[in-house]
């Protein structure tokens, strides 16, 4: 008892990390997903092109990350232009995560709009795009 008296809180913490240990070694919830969320990168089912827009619903938000805007005309009020690296500022998130509709992400260099989108896939944002320019080589 004394062992005890002594040691309790040593043993308690103890105890305690060996019960989280074991909840997230059988628990459904701590499961790796990066694979999951990678999925529509592997089969293409995030990449869209300027013909498939006018099919989406109306509250697309386009992201342009860098300079140049594509020219698609029921989209220019709905441009949000930003640095890749802005894109986890917490006004900037807000703004992606009140968006009703897809969101679709456009930069000159597809590997930029390709790390934005898997940043913001693994943050559990759905409805993410990329913006293929059809003038660049497929790089994805």
């Amino acid at each position: 008892m004394k062992f005890l008296r002594q040691y309790w809180l040593v043993l308690s913490i103890t105890l305690l990390a060996v019960i989280l240990v074991m909840i997230r070694t059988y628990s459904h919830n701590f499961r790796y997903d990066a694979v999951r969320w990678a999925e529509p990168s592997a089969s293409r089912s995030n990449i869209l092109t300027e013909d498939q827009i006018p099919a989406m619903s109306s509250n697309i938000l386009l992201i342009t990350l860098g300079n140049k805007a594509p020219a698609i005309e029921q989209l220019q009020n709905k441009i949000l232009e930003l640095n890749p690296e802005s894109i986890l500022e917490r006004t900037n998130l807000s703004l992606i995560r009140k968006n009703k509709g897809p969101v679709i992400l456009f930069s000159e260099d597809n590997s930029v709009s390709a790390r934005v989108w898997m940043v913001l896939s693994e943050m559990g944002i759905k409805n993410v795009f990329i913006l293929q320019d059809e003038h660049t080589y497929d790089l994805l």
